[in-house]
Protein backbone atom coordinates (compact mmCIF):
# COMPACT_ATOMS: atom_id res chain seq x y z
CA UNK A 1 0.00 0.00 0.00
CA UNK A 2 1.26 3.52 -0.77
CA UNK A 3 2.07 6.02 1.98
CA UNK A 4 -0.99 8.02 0.91
CA UNK A 5 -3.16 4.93 1.23
CA UNK A 6 -1.79 4.19 4.69
CA UNK A 7 -2.48 7.77 5.74
CA UNK A 8 -6.06 7.53 4.50
CA UNK A 9 -6.57 4.33 6.46
CA UNK A 10 -5.02 5.88 9.58
CA UNK A 11 -7.28 8.91 9.28
CA UNK A 12 -10.34 6.67 9.01
CA UNK A 13 -9.30 4.77 12.13
CA UNK A 14 -8.57 8.03 13.94
CA UNK A 15 -11.97 9.53 13.08
CA UNK A 16 -13.68 6.40 14.36
CA UNK A 17 -11.79 6.80 17.61
CA UNK A 18 -12.78 10.46 17.87
CA UNK A 19 -16.43 9.59 17.30
CA UNK A 20 -16.36 6.87 19.96
CA UNK A 21 -14.59 9.20 22.40
CA UNK A 22 -17.23 11.90 21.88
CA UNK A 23 -19.91 9.33 22.60
CA UNK A 24 -18.16 8.38 25.83
CA UNK A 25 -17.15 4.90 24.69
CA UNK A 26 -13.50 5.01 25.80
CA UNK A 27 -12.88 1.31 25.31
CA UNK A 28 -13.85 1.46 21.66
CA UNK A 29 -12.01 4.76 21.18
CA UNK A 30 -8.83 3.21 22.58
CA UNK A 31 -9.16 0.26 20.20
CA UNK A 32 -9.41 2.52 17.15
CA UNK A 33 -6.58 4.78 18.32
CA UNK A 34 -4.27 1.81 18.89
CA UNK A 35 -4.92 0.66 15.35
CA UNK A 36 -4.23 4.19 14.04
CA UNK A 37 -0.92 4.51 15.90
CA UNK A 38 0.16 1.39 14.08
CA UNK A 39 0.27 3.74 11.09
CA UNK A 40 2.08 6.41 13.16
CA UNK A 41 -0.87 8.80 13.35
CA UNK A 42 0.11 11.76 15.57
CA UNK A 43 -3.45 12.68 16.56
CA UNK A 44 -4.15 9.10 17.61
CA UNK A 45 -1.07 9.11 19.85
CA UNK A 46 -2.25 12.36 21.44
CA UNK A 47 -5.82 11.23 22.12
CA UNK A 48 -4.73 7.81 23.31
CA UNK A 49 -2.40 9.56 25.74
CA UNK A 50 -5.36 11.52 27.13
CA UNK A 51 -7.37 8.33 27.68
CA UNK A 52 -4.44 6.60 29.35
CA UNK A 53 -3.64 9.59 31.53
CA UNK A 54 -7.21 9.85 32.77
CA UNK A 55 -7.00 6.16 33.63
CA UNK A 56 -3.84 6.71 35.66
CA UNK A 57 -1.46 5.02 33.24
CA UNK A 58 0.89 7.98 33.23
CA UNK A 59 4.03 6.29 31.89
CA UNK A 60 2.35 5.03 28.73
CA UNK A 61 0.54 8.35 28.34
CA UNK A 62 3.91 10.10 28.47
CA UNK A 63 5.27 7.84 25.73
CA UNK A 64 2.23 8.62 23.56
CA UNK A 65 2.67 12.37 24.00
CA UNK A 66 6.36 12.16 23.21
CA UNK A 67 5.65 10.27 20.00
CA UNK A 68 2.91 12.74 19.03
CA UNK A 69 5.44 15.52 19.53
CA UNK A 70 8.09 13.73 17.48
CA UNK A 71 5.66 13.16 14.62
CA UNK A 72 3.90 16.53 14.50
CA UNK A 73 5.34 19.00 17.07
CA UNK A 74 1.82 19.15 18.50
CA UNK A 75 1.35 21.95 21.05
CA UNK A 76 -1.22 19.93 23.01
CA UNK A 77 1.22 17.04 23.30
CA UNK A 78 3.87 19.40 24.66
CA UNK A 79 1.40 20.97 27.08
CA UNK A 80 0.29 17.56 28.33
CA UNK A 81 3.90 16.52 28.82
CA UNK A 82 4.41 19.69 30.83
CA UNK A 83 1.45 18.75 33.02
CA UNK A 84 2.87 15.27 33.63
CA UNK A 85 6.26 16.63 34.68
CA UNK A 86 4.63 19.46 36.66
CA UNK A 87 2.48 17.09 38.75
CA UNK A 88 0.78 20.02 40.52
CA UNK A 89 4.11 21.52 41.53
CA UNK A 90 5.51 18.30 42.98
CA UNK A 91 7.33 16.94 39.94
CA UNK A 92 10.27 17.79 37.69
CA UNK A 93 9.69 21.53 37.37
CA UNK A 94 12.67 22.04 35.06
CA UNK A 95 11.24 19.59 32.52
CA UNK A 96 7.75 21.01 33.07
CA UNK A 97 8.96 24.53 32.24
CA UNK A 98 10.68 23.23 29.10
CA UNK A 99 7.59 21.49 27.74
CA UNK A 100 5.14 24.19 28.75
CA UNK A 101 7.47 26.69 27.10
CA UNK A 102 7.52 24.72 23.85
CA UNK A 103 3.73 24.57 23.81
CA UNK A 104 3.43 28.28 24.64
CA UNK A 105 5.78 29.11 21.78
CA UNK A 106 3.28 27.38 19.51
CA UNK A 107 0.41 29.50 20.84
CA UNK A 108 -0.97 27.24 23.56
CA UNK A 109 -2.62 29.54 26.12
CA UNK A 110 -3.13 26.82 28.74
CA UNK A 111 0.56 25.94 28.67
CA UNK A 112 1.57 29.60 29.00
CA UNK A 113 -0.74 30.01 32.00
CA UNK A 114 0.49 26.84 33.69
CA UNK A 115 4.08 27.88 33.03
CA UNK A 116 3.41 30.88 35.25
CA UNK A 117 2.59 28.57 38.15
CA UNK A 118 5.76 26.56 37.51
CA UNK A 119 7.83 29.74 37.75
CA UNK A 120 5.91 30.63 40.90
CA UNK A 121 6.78 27.26 42.42
CA UNK A 122 10.40 27.80 41.42
CA UNK A 123 10.50 31.20 43.12
CA UNK A 124 10.72 33.25 39.91
CA UNK A 125 7.99 35.94 40.23
CA UNK A 126 9.15 38.00 37.25
CA UNK A 127 9.10 34.98 34.96
CA UNK A 128 5.66 34.12 36.33
CA UNK A 129 4.41 37.55 35.29
CA UNK A 130 6.02 37.18 31.86
CA UNK A 131 4.33 33.81 31.33
CA UNK A 132 0.94 35.13 32.40
CA UNK A 133 1.28 38.14 30.13
CA UNK A 134 1.87 35.77 27.25
CA UNK A 135 -1.13 33.69 28.32
CA UNK A 136 -3.27 36.85 28.42
CA UNK A 137 -2.12 37.76 24.91
CA UNK A 138 -3.17 34.25 23.87
CA UNK A 139 -6.60 34.91 25.45
CA UNK A 140 -6.42 32.46 28.34
CA UNK A 141 -9.67 33.01 30.31
CA UNK A 142 -7.96 33.50 33.69
CA UNK A 143 -4.56 35.02 32.90
CA UNK A 144 -5.47 38.72 32.87
CA UNK A 145 -7.48 38.29 36.06
CA UNK A 146 -4.48 36.59 37.70
CA UNK A 147 -2.19 39.46 36.69
CA UNK A 148 -4.71 41.93 38.07
CA UNK A 149 -4.66 40.06 41.36
CA UNK A 150 -0.89 40.40 41.62
CA UNK A 151 -1.07 44.16 41.06
CA UNK A 152 -3.88 44.58 43.56
CA UNK A 153 -1.96 42.60 46.19
CA UNK A 154 0.86 45.13 45.79
CA UNK A 155 -1.56 48.05 46.12
CA UNK A 156 -1.17 48.94 42.43
CA UNK A 157 -4.85 49.69 41.89
CA UNK A 158 -4.60 51.45 38.53
CA UNK A 159 -2.62 48.60 37.00
CA UNK A 160 -4.99 46.09 38.55
CA UNK A 161 -8.02 47.87 37.11
CA UNK A 162 -6.42 47.94 33.66
CA UNK A 163 -5.95 44.17 33.71
CA UNK A 164 -9.41 43.53 35.14
CA UNK A 165 -10.98 45.54 32.33
CA UNK A 166 -8.92 43.60 29.83
CA UNK A 167 -10.06 40.32 31.38
CA UNK A 168 -13.70 41.35 31.02
CA UNK A 169 -13.49 42.81 27.53
CA UNK A 170 -11.19 40.23 25.92
CA UNK A 171 -12.31 36.95 27.48
CA UNK A 172 -15.52 37.77 29.33
CA UNK A 173 -14.21 36.97 32.81
CA UNK A 174 -17.21 37.46 35.11
CA UNK A 175 -15.09 37.36 38.26
CA UNK A 176 -13.08 40.30 36.96
CA UNK A 177 -16.27 42.26 36.31
CA UNK A 178 -17.37 41.73 39.91
CA UNK A 179 -13.95 42.79 41.20
CA UNK A 180 -14.09 45.94 39.08
CA UNK A 181 -17.53 46.74 40.43
CA UNK A 182 -16.30 46.35 44.01
CA UNK A 183 -13.25 48.56 43.41
CA UNK A 184 -15.30 51.37 41.89
CA UNK A 185 -17.93 51.10 44.63
CA UNK A 186 -15.28 51.47 47.33
CA UNK A 187 -13.94 54.51 45.49
CA UNK A 188 -17.40 56.10 45.48
CA UNK A 189 -17.75 55.82 41.70
CA UNK A 190 -21.15 54.24 41.86
CA UNK A 191 -22.16 54.58 38.22
CA UNK A 192 -18.97 52.82 37.13
CA UNK A 193 -19.59 50.17 39.78
CA UNK A 194 -23.09 49.56 38.49
CA UNK A 195 -21.95 49.39 34.86
CA UNK A 196 -19.32 46.72 35.50
CA UNK A 197 -21.57 44.86 37.91
CA UNK A 198 -24.18 44.57 35.16
CA UNK A 199 -21.76 43.87 32.33
CA UNK A 200 -21.70 40.03 32.43
CA UNK A 201 -25.50 39.85 32.01
CA UNK A 202 -25.69 42.84 29.69
CA UNK A 203 -25.60 46.46 30.91
CA UNK A 204 -28.67 48.67 31.01
CA UNK A 205 -26.77 51.82 30.03
CA UNK A 206 -23.56 52.94 28.34
CA UNK A 207 -20.27 53.13 30.18
CA UNK A 208 -19.42 56.56 31.64
CA UNK A 209 -16.43 56.71 29.29
CA UNK A 210 -18.62 56.19 26.24
CA UNK A 211 -21.19 58.71 27.46
CA UNK A 212 -18.48 61.33 27.90
CA UNK A 213 -17.08 60.69 24.41
CA UNK A 214 -20.39 60.40 22.56
CA UNK A 215 -22.13 63.35 24.21
CA UNK A 216 -19.37 65.76 23.18
CA UNK A 217 -19.79 64.93 19.49
CA UNK A 218 -23.53 64.25 19.57
CA UNK A 219 -24.85 67.53 18.18
CA UNK A 220 -22.29 67.61 15.37
CA UNK A 221 -22.93 63.94 14.54
CA UNK A 222 -26.69 64.53 14.39
CA UNK A 223 -26.14 67.53 12.14
CA UNK A 224 -23.96 65.54 9.73
CA UNK A 225 -26.38 62.61 9.61
CA UNK A 226 -29.22 65.04 8.87
CA UNK A 227 -27.26 66.37 5.89
CA UNK A 228 -26.69 62.82 4.67
CA UNK A 229 -30.36 61.88 5.09
CA UNK A 230 -31.41 65.00 3.18
CA UNK A 231 -29.22 63.93 0.25
CA UNK A 232 -30.55 60.36 -0.05
CA UNK A 233 -33.92 58.69 0.33
CA UNK A 234 -32.08 55.34 0.57
CA UNK A 235 -34.87 53.41 -1.10
CA UNK A 236 -32.22 51.24 -2.76
CA UNK A 237 -28.98 50.24 -1.04
CA UNK A 238 -26.31 47.93 -2.42
CA UNK A 239 -22.77 47.43 -1.14
CA UNK A 240 -19.55 45.90 -2.40
CA UNK A 241 -17.06 45.09 0.40
CA UNK A 242 -14.30 44.11 -2.06
CA UNK A 243 -14.38 47.54 -3.70
CA UNK A 244 -15.50 49.42 -0.56
CA UNK A 245 -18.43 51.02 -2.37
CA UNK A 246 -22.08 51.52 -1.51
CA UNK A 247 -24.82 52.40 -3.97
CA UNK A 248 -27.59 54.66 -2.66
CA UNK A 249 -30.54 55.49 -4.90
CA UNK A 250 -28.43 54.61 -7.95
CA UNK A 251 -25.41 56.71 -6.94
CA UNK A 252 -22.14 54.88 -6.26
CA UNK A 253 -20.23 56.17 -3.24
CA UNK A 254 -16.62 55.32 -2.45
CA UNK A 255 -14.83 54.58 0.84
CA UNK A 256 -17.36 52.29 2.45
CA UNK A 257 -16.80 50.91 5.95
CA UNK A 258 -19.00 48.11 7.27
CA UNK A 259 -19.22 49.04 10.94
CA UNK A 260 -21.11 46.06 12.29
CA UNK A 261 -24.46 44.36 12.61
CA UNK A 262 -27.35 44.20 15.03
CA UNK A 263 -29.24 40.96 15.64
CA UNK A 264 -32.97 41.34 16.14
CA UNK A 265 -32.99 37.84 17.65
CA UNK A 266 -30.34 38.22 20.36
CA UNK A 267 -30.63 42.02 20.62
CA UNK A 268 -26.86 42.28 20.39
CA UNK A 269 -24.28 44.18 18.36
CA UNK A 270 -21.26 42.66 16.62
CA UNK A 271 -18.46 44.88 15.36
CA UNK A 272 -17.32 43.60 11.98
CA UNK A 273 -13.74 43.24 13.20
CA UNK A 274 -14.97 40.45 15.49
CA UNK A 275 -17.30 38.77 12.99
CA UNK A 276 -15.81 35.53 11.62
CA UNK A 277 -18.15 35.70 8.63
CA UNK A 278 -16.15 38.59 7.20
CA UNK A 279 -12.65 38.35 5.73
CA UNK A 280 -10.69 40.84 7.77
CA UNK A 281 -8.52 42.01 4.86
CA UNK A 282 -11.49 43.35 2.89
CA UNK A 283 -11.12 47.03 1.90
CA UNK A 284 -14.47 47.82 3.54
CA UNK A 285 -13.05 46.76 6.91
CA UNK A 286 -9.72 48.59 6.69
CA UNK A 287 -10.68 51.58 8.85
CA UNK A 288 -12.25 49.64 11.72
CA UNK A 289 -8.92 49.45 13.51
CA UNK A 290 -9.12 53.23 13.96
CA UNK A 291 -12.27 52.86 16.07
CA UNK A 292 -10.84 50.08 18.17
CA UNK A 293 -7.53 51.89 18.70
CA UNK A 294 -9.43 54.96 19.90
CA UNK A 295 -11.43 52.81 22.28
CA UNK A 296 -8.29 51.21 23.70
CA UNK A 297 -6.53 54.56 24.17
CA UNK A 298 -9.51 56.10 25.94
CA UNK A 299 -10.66 52.92 27.73
CA UNK A 300 -14.13 52.91 26.16
CA UNK A 301 -15.54 49.38 26.53
CA UNK A 302 -18.12 49.74 23.75
CA UNK A 303 -15.39 50.47 21.21
CA UNK A 304 -13.14 47.61 22.32
CA UNK A 305 -15.34 44.57 22.92
CA UNK A 306 -16.40 42.93 19.68
CA UNK A 307 -19.76 41.56 20.81
CA UNK A 308 -22.06 43.73 22.93
CA UNK A 309 -25.32 42.71 24.58
CA UNK A 310 -28.01 45.42 24.32
CA UNK A 311 -30.90 43.20 25.38
CA UNK A 312 -31.36 44.98 28.71
CA UNK A 313 -31.43 48.49 27.23
CA UNK A 314 -34.89 50.04 27.14
CA UNK A 315 -34.58 50.20 23.35
CA UNK A 316 -31.87 47.73 22.28
CA UNK A 317 -31.71 48.54 18.56
CA UNK A 318 -31.71 52.27 19.22
CA UNK A 319 -28.93 51.78 21.76
CA UNK A 320 -26.76 49.91 19.27
CA UNK A 321 -27.37 52.37 16.44
CA UNK A 322 -26.63 55.37 18.66
CA UNK A 323 -23.31 53.74 19.48
CA UNK A 324 -22.55 53.16 15.79
CA UNK A 325 -23.50 56.73 14.85
CA UNK A 326 -21.21 58.03 17.59
CA UNK A 327 -18.29 55.90 16.38
CA UNK A 328 -18.68 56.80 12.70
CA UNK A 329 -17.04 60.27 12.97
CA UNK A 330 -13.85 58.59 14.22
CA UNK A 331 -13.25 57.35 10.66
CA UNK A 332 -14.43 60.60 9.07
CA UNK A 333 -17.77 59.17 7.97
CA UNK A 334 -20.23 61.63 6.46
CA UNK A 335 -23.22 59.35 6.71
CA UNK A 336 -24.49 56.04 8.03
CA UNK A 337 -27.01 53.66 6.44
CA UNK A 338 -28.96 50.88 8.14
CA UNK A 339 -29.74 47.89 5.93
CA UNK A 340 -32.03 44.97 6.78
CA UNK A 341 -30.36 41.58 6.22
CA UNK A 342 -31.01 37.86 6.79
CA UNK A 343 -34.73 38.07 6.05
CA UNK A 344 -35.27 40.71 8.69
CA UNK A 345 -33.29 38.94 11.41
CA UNK A 346 -30.68 41.66 11.55
CA UNK A 347 -29.46 45.00 10.32
CA UNK A 348 -26.11 45.95 8.86
CA UNK A 349 -24.64 49.38 9.52
CA UNK A 350 -22.70 50.97 6.66
CA UNK A 351 -20.66 54.18 6.86
CA UNK A 352 -19.08 56.14 4.04
CA UNK A 353 -16.70 59.07 3.89
CA UNK A 354 -16.95 59.67 0.16
CA UNK A 355 -15.46 63.15 -0.42
CA UNK A 356 -18.36 64.11 -2.68
CA UNK A 357 -20.87 63.88 0.17
CA UNK A 358 -22.14 67.13 1.69
CA UNK A 359 -20.51 68.24 4.93
CA UNK A 360 -22.78 69.84 7.51
CA UNK A 361 -21.86 73.49 7.97
CA UNK A 362 -22.44 75.66 10.99
CA UNK A 363 -25.95 77.05 10.87
CA UNK A 364 -26.87 79.64 13.48
CA UNK A 365 -30.58 78.99 13.12
CA UNK A 366 -30.13 75.25 13.71
CA UNK A 367 -28.08 75.54 16.91
CA UNK A 368 -30.92 75.39 19.49
CA UNK A 369 -32.60 72.48 17.73
CA UNK A 370 -29.36 70.48 17.44
CA UNK A 371 -28.38 71.06 21.06
CA UNK A 372 -31.79 70.03 22.37
CA UNK A 373 -31.88 66.90 20.21
CA UNK A 374 -28.44 65.89 21.45
CA UNK A 375 -29.43 66.68 25.03
CA UNK A 376 -32.40 64.35 24.69
CA UNK A 377 -30.05 61.54 23.67
CA UNK A 378 -27.64 62.29 26.53
CA UNK A 379 -29.79 63.78 29.32
CA UNK A 380 -27.12 63.26 31.99
CA UNK A 381 -24.35 64.86 29.93
CA UNK A 382 -25.98 68.08 28.71
CA UNK A 383 -23.09 70.30 29.71
CA UNK A 384 -20.73 68.09 27.70
CA UNK A 385 -23.14 68.22 24.76
CA UNK A 386 -22.97 72.01 24.69
CA UNK A 387 -19.26 72.34 25.38
CA UNK A 388 -18.38 69.71 22.78
CA UNK A 389 -20.53 71.38 20.13
CA UNK A 390 -18.94 74.76 20.77
CA UNK A 391 -15.40 73.40 20.70
CA UNK A 392 -15.99 71.53 17.44
CA UNK A 393 -17.22 74.73 15.80
CA UNK A 394 -14.37 76.93 16.94
CA UNK A 395 -16.03 78.84 19.77
CA UNK A 396 -13.92 80.44 22.46
CA UNK A 397 -15.64 78.69 25.36
CA UNK A 398 -16.12 80.04 28.86
CA UNK A 399 -17.93 78.20 31.66
CA UNK A 400 -19.42 79.73 34.78
CA UNK A 401 -20.54 77.68 37.77
CA UNK A 402 -23.87 78.16 39.44
CA UNK A 403 -23.95 80.54 42.39
CA UNK A 404 -26.28 79.31 45.11
CA UNK A 405 -27.42 81.21 48.20
CA UNK A 406 -29.16 79.04 50.77
CA UNK A 407 -30.76 80.23 53.98
CA UNK A 408 -31.62 78.20 57.06
CA UNK A 409 -34.73 78.78 59.17
CA UNK A 410 -32.78 80.89 61.66
CA UNK A 411 -31.57 83.25 58.94
CA UNK A 412 -28.08 81.80 58.45
CA UNK A 413 -26.96 82.14 54.82
CA UNK A 414 -24.32 80.32 52.82
CA UNK A 415 -23.19 81.32 49.33
CA UNK A 416 -21.57 78.64 47.20
CA UNK A 417 -19.97 78.82 43.79
CA UNK A 418 -20.34 75.26 42.56
CA UNK A 419 -17.42 74.17 40.37
CA UNK A 420 -19.38 72.49 37.56
CA UNK A 421 -20.75 69.61 39.64
CA UNK A 422 -24.44 69.38 40.19
CA UNK A 423 -25.10 72.31 42.46
CA UNK A 424 -27.56 70.69 44.83
CA UNK A 425 -25.12 67.85 45.52
CA UNK A 426 -22.57 70.30 46.94
CA UNK A 427 -21.90 69.36 50.60
CA UNK A 428 -22.19 72.90 51.97
CA UNK A 429 -25.53 73.40 50.26
CA UNK A 430 -26.81 70.10 51.57
CA UNK A 431 -25.64 70.92 55.08
CA UNK A 432 -27.84 74.01 55.20
CA UNK A 433 -30.77 72.57 53.26
CA UNK A 434 -30.98 69.67 55.71
CA UNK A 435 -32.07 72.06 58.45
CA UNK A 436 -35.73 72.82 59.16
CA UNK A 437 -37.12 75.74 57.20
CA UNK A 438 -34.11 75.97 54.89
CA UNK A 439 -34.54 77.20 51.33
CA UNK A 440 -32.67 78.38 48.26
CA UNK A 441 -33.11 82.15 48.16
CA UNK A 442 -30.95 82.90 45.14
CA UNK A 443 -29.80 80.83 42.19
CA UNK A 444 -27.64 82.16 39.40
CA UNK A 445 -27.65 79.36 36.83
CA UNK A 446 -24.53 77.68 35.60
CA UNK A 447 -23.71 78.60 32.05
CA UNK A 448 -21.58 77.64 29.09
CA UNK A 449 -21.01 80.49 26.69
CA UNK A 450 -18.82 81.14 23.72
CA UNK A 451 -18.14 83.27 20.70
CA UNK A 452 -17.01 82.51 17.17
CA UNK A 453 -16.56 84.50 13.99
CA UNK A 454 -17.44 83.50 10.45
CA UNK A 455 -18.46 85.15 7.20
CA UNK A 456 -21.54 86.58 8.89
CA UNK A 457 -19.51 88.22 11.64
CA UNK A 458 -19.15 87.46 15.36
CA UNK A 459 -21.74 85.18 16.93
CA UNK A 460 -22.30 84.62 20.64
CA UNK A 461 -24.03 81.59 22.19
CA UNK A 462 -25.12 81.33 25.83
CA UNK A 463 -26.65 78.21 27.41
CA UNK A 464 -28.03 78.19 30.97
CA UNK A 465 -28.50 75.09 33.15
CA UNK A 466 -30.70 74.27 36.14
CA UNK A 467 -29.59 72.63 39.38
CA UNK A 468 -29.71 69.21 37.70
CA UNK A 469 -27.43 70.37 34.87
CA UNK A 470 -30.34 70.36 32.43
CA UNK A 471 -30.54 73.01 29.73
CA UNK A 472 -33.09 75.68 30.60
CA UNK A 473 -32.32 78.34 28.00
CA UNK A 474 -30.35 78.71 24.79
CA UNK A 475 -29.75 82.17 23.40
CA UNK A 476 -27.56 83.21 20.54
CA UNK A 477 -27.10 86.10 18.23
CA UNK A 478 -24.77 88.38 16.36
CA UNK A 479 -22.38 90.45 18.43
CA UNK A 480 -22.65 94.13 17.70
CA UNK A 481 -19.46 95.92 16.74
CA UNK A 482 -18.22 98.65 19.13
CA UNK A 483 -20.12 101.88 18.62
CA UNK A 484 -23.15 100.27 16.98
Amino acid sequence: MTDAGQLDDANVLYERGVRAQREGNMEEAERWYRQAIGEEHAGAYLNLGVILGERGEVDEAERCYLRAWELDSDDKAASNLGAIYDDDGKGDLVAAAEWYGRAADLGNAIAAYNLGFVWQDRGEPEKRMEAWRRAADLKHPNAANAIAGLHLERGEVNEGVTWLRRAVLEVGNDKSARRLSDIYARAGRHRMARFWGEFPDGPTFYSPEFQAFASEIAAAAIHQQDAFNDAFEQNYVEWNPEEATVTLDGRVLQRLTILGSFSNLSQSWLWTWDNPSWEQDLPALAKLRTIRDFGERHQIPELVKGHLDFSRFNHPAEGAFTMALSAAPLIGAKGVSFVTVNDGKGRLVLATDDPSLPAARFDRSAVPRLLMRAAEVWPDEQRRVVRGFMERHGFEVDESPAVIVVESGDGHRVTVRCPLERAKEHPEVNAVLSRDGARIVENTPARVQGQRSDGDGPYRLVVLFDLDDRIVRISGGAVAAPGE
